[in-house]
């Protein structure tokens, strides 16, 4: 592909809330990565934090960006240099797509997350700016609205009313060569529970809380960890504190290679890209879902299950409370489950197959 690079065009830049780790971000890094890698050019322009480090050591470039007016007088000039922006849909963000596609001439617009969430978290008029920016991006000949997977768009097809045929999937993915396949033997002794510690993502310390305290009911060595950084720390050392035993858990700080502490874990409770890391590297998953405020429900991850609890963050998989049910099932995995796991998420969601989503996404701006 020469100097047009892996996504078919020579230069591409996104426009993310911000730096901050989770697997959206992630994955726009690890995408451009092997887009520049290949011979493009890539610009991520974002709130500052931890993740500019790795993007600009994959040759990214990184200009952090505040997404309050006015810009910097050099900013939109710099998005011009580019052929195509990614806008994220996201607070903030999303209100420059129609100036960010008028600057590039074409642009994709990355829907992240669900209508129902920027209905729950964002006051007015929030919601009213995503739904403007949503069908902006779908009227516009040189725009293209992206989603997760099938679960995905159909709730944004529905909340819309908008054709689902309008938009185009970009899985979530997971860079499959640096997960080496190595399922954890023996008896599972750690839970870990990596997450941005916020309020949107409280089913998982409160998922993994209830796994690791019925497994220290029954007598058996357990300890929790819950690995992230965020507004609800207090709360999570609040909520292991009245539900565990000292010495049972810890809380540490977001790591610096996720894959890696993914790695060193026996039992992962995610959801998201992290679910589809953990299934890659054949660690045991439960894939948490909130119930609520204060509740929390799960399913454990197995190959039948793969389609509505793992490949679309946003599937509707069938959920228990039960610790006890779930410890279960995760003893009934053998290494031939996580194996056809490992091999759906290479089918599914490895990021060659989203590169590729993403290449003829991009493409039909062109048209």
């Amino acid at each position: 592909m020469g100097d047009r690079g892996e996504l078919g065009v020579a230069a591409v830049c996104c426009l993310l809330h911000s730096l901050v780790p989770g697997g959206s971000t992630w994955q726009w890094i690890r995408l451009l990565e092997l887009h520049v890698a290949r011979g493009g050019r890539a610009t991520i322009f974002a709130a500052d934090g931890p993740l500019a480090a790795p993007a600009r050591a994959a040759g990214i470039g990184v200009i952090p960006t505040s997404w309050e007016e006015p810009f910097q007088r050099d900013f939109w000039p710099a998005v011009a240099e580019h052929d195509v922006a990614v806008v994220q849909w996201e607070q903030g963000v999303m209100d420059v797509f129609a100036p960010a596609l008028k600057a590039c001439g074409r642009a994709a617009l990355a829907v992240h997350g669900t209508p129902q969430a920027v209905t729950r978290w964002f006051a007015p008029p929030t919601p009213m700016k995503a739904r403007r920016t949503l069908e902006r991006a779908m009227a516009e000949p040189h725009a293209v609205v992206l989603v997760r997977g099938e679960p995905h768009l159909r709730k944004v097809a529905t909340a819309y009313a908008v054709p689902a045929a309008a938009l185009r999937i970009l899985p979530a993915s997971v860079p499959l060569a640096s997960l080496p396949f190595h399922p954890a033997k023996g008896e599972p002794v750690e839970i870990l529970a990596m997450t941005r510690l916020a309020p949107d993502k409280t089913a998982i310390p409160r998922v993994a809380v209830e796994l690791a305290r019925e497994r220290l009911a029954i007598g058996r060595t357990c300890r929790l960890t819950i690995a992230g950084d965020g507004g609800w720390r207090s709360e999570a050392v609040a909520l292991c504190e009245r539900r565990l035993p000292r010495g049972s858990w810890r809380i540490e700080p977001a790591p610096e290679d996720p894959l890696a502490r993914l790695a060193e874990a026996h039992v992962a409770v995610a959801q998201g890209t992290t679910t589809l890391e953990a299934a890659a590297l054949g660690r045991r998953v439960v894939v948490a879902r909130s119930l609520g405020a204060r509740g929390a429900s799960a399913t454990v991850l197995t190959p039948d299950r793969y389609d509505e609890a793992a490949r679309d963050p946003f599937g509707d998989p069938p959920v228990a409370e039960d610790p006890v049910l779930m410890w279960e099932e995760l003893a009934a995995l053998v290494e031939s489950d996580l194996s056809a796991l490992r091999h759906l998420v290479e089918s599914h969601n490895s990021i060659e197959v989203a590169s590729r989503a993403l290449r003829e996404a991009l493409a039909a701006t062109g048209a």
